[in-house]
């Protein structure tokens, strides 16, 4: 097996430079007018919120209340209660079923604060309330206790927890794909922070520079989502969100990282992998977005504005949905048949385009704006590379049943074989893989080149059968193509070896 030296993306270099500095505060970044009574912020304290605080918020502005359900849907690694807060009222007619979540990073504490505000707002302010005679809106506040309490990114059991949404390997991401997929929302949001000021950005200024965004977008691009759900993601919510933003004077861009690993500076725009939630939400046939305020490392410094940020893009999420929501019923409609009808060919492998944007920075030593015109990949806009006619189904044999988990967990129903029947199908022989030289998260990540050899064949008692006539199918056409960036051979879920067939095939009609 030959050895493939990379440097994992998902290890985030960067330099902690502390609060930012009173003049950045000041000049940009001041607080709103408004008296946020969410359990951090009504601390006097220089100090976030403990589970006990939080939880006894909770009880006292949430729960009991007409209209609120609050569920604890599971526990932690350290044994403390995760809650979802249910809102809706009695009416005619399906409503539009909204997810919102905070802190899947547990040291982004403003979605929180954003998110329970937004429950006070539904339940106390007529005006907003009023929105749920059409609309059913589901809190998650905390998705990473364990995190938020250590004020770590990653959970107690060591993974990050939007990197966790191909292998499921942390037991608090099944609790919380679970909850989402039994809750089957149209619309989902995930909530984060994004650090500002990192040291990619050191040679931008005379000391260094700070991305002056107040909030920044991240839809997803992966073109096994159906083209109608990304679209509405960025022309109807994204497109919407940025107006309210720009009506209370929050600044919004892009979300970006940055790769200065060559010659010049390259970002990295919009999502395509179905291992973090802006694309793996999106694959449940729902409109996807994250959203990334301007927090990590900044403490409780600007903490108000972050929440406030976080509550305008949530409050704008409900406006345009009630505003939208036949036509949003028709777009899920659209996608939803799309899928289930096998009308999309499966698209395994992607290649961002090219292009320049201008981004704008903060002079960490003027203070002053510097706007730099910085090439990206743009995810938003991608060609396939590699693609494969949807089958009309896989076969997963006996000895797959992590894979078989997964899927099940993913919302996909899976039956047994007729051990009698003989399959027409598409198998993979595995050509070669090459294999990372470092560890993540326990796992060498791995690269696969695959043959495929078309014949019919008995499969024994115990082999599975997955119908893609489903709602979550593009789920199953992601994982199990072996060529996957994200894929169930990408993150040793499936693993193989040169050589080898898959226990995956591909079943033709």
């Amino acid at each position: 097996m030959r050895k493939l030296l990379l440097v994992s993306f998902f290890v985030f270099s960067s330099v902690s430079y502390g609060q930012q500095s009173i003049a950045i505060t000041e000049r940009y970044f001041g607080d709103p007018d408004i008296r946020f009574n969410t359990p951090t912020l009504s601390i006097d304290e220089d100090r976030f919120a403990s589970h006990t605080e939080v939880m006894d918020w909770i009880s006292r502005n949430v729960e009991g209340r007409p209209g609120a359900e609050v569920k604890i849907i599971g526990e932690s690694a350290n044994g403390l209660a995760i809650p979802v807060i249910y809102l809706h009222r009695p009416g005619p007619g399906p409503k539009l079923k909204i997810w919102f979540q905070g802190l899947l990073h547990g040291n982004e504490p403003a979605g929180a604060e954003g998110l329970l505000y937004l429950a006070t707002q539904l339940l106390n302010d007529p005006a907003t309330s009023a929105m749920l005679d059409h609309l059913s809106v589901a809190i998650l506040p905390i998705a990473n206790m364990d995190g938020y309490v250590a004020m770590e990114r990653r959970s107690a059991g060591g993974f990050d927890l939007n990197r966790d949404q191909t292998k499921y390997a942390d037991p608090v991401s099944k609790i919380l794909r679970k909850a989402f997929i039994e809750w089957a929302p149209d619309i989902a949001y995930d909530i984060h922070e994004y650090q500002p000021t990192r040291k990619e950005y050191a040679g931008i200024g005379a000391k260094g520079a700070s991305i002056s965004y107040d909030v920044k977008f991240l839809p997803s691009g992966f073109l096994n989502v159906p083209e109608g759900l990304r679209r509405a993601s960025v022309e109807i919510f994204q497109a919407e969100a940025e107006k309210a933003l720009e009506e209370h004077g929050h600044t919004h861009n892009f979300y970006f990282t940055a790769d200065v690993s060559g010659d010049e500076m390259v970002l990295n725009k919009g999502a395509q992998s179905p291992q973090s939630s802006s694309t793996s939400y999106a694959l449940s046939n729902a409109i996807s977005m994250l959203v990334e305020t301007r927090g990590i490392g900044l403490g409780r410094t600007s903490l108000a504005r972050r929440t406030h940020s976080v509550y305008i893009v949530a409050e704008s999420c409900l406006k345009s949905a009630l505003a939208h929501r036949e036509e949003i019923r028709g777009i899920l409609d659209r996608a939803r048949k799309e899928t289930i009808n096998r009308k999309n060919d499966v698209a395994v492998l992607n290649e961002p385009a090219e292009k320049y944007y201008d981004v704008r920075f903060i002079d960490l030593q003027t203070t002053d704006i510097i706007v730099k015109r910085i090439k990206a990949r743009d995810a938003l806009d991608l060609s396939p590379v590699l693609v494969r006619s949807r089958p009309a189904g896989y076969i997963i044999e006996a000895g797959a049943e992590r894979e078989v988990e997964i899927l099940t967990l993913l919302g996909l129903k899976i039956e047994q074989v007729n051990p009698r029947k003989r399959y027409r199908v598409e198998s993979y022989i595995v050509t070669d893989l090459e294999e990372e030289t470092s560890v993540w998260e326990g796992i060498r990540r791995a690269k696969a080149k695959t043959d495929i050899a078309e014949h019919k064949r008995r499969f024994p008692q115990g082999a599975w059968y997955l119908d893609l006539a489903q709602r979550n199918a593009n789920y199953a056409v992601s994982l199990l193509e072996p060529e996957s960036a994200n894929g169930f051979v990408s993150f040793r879920v499936t693993e193989t070896s040169p050589g080898q067939e898959l226990k995956i095939h591909r079943v033709i009609k």
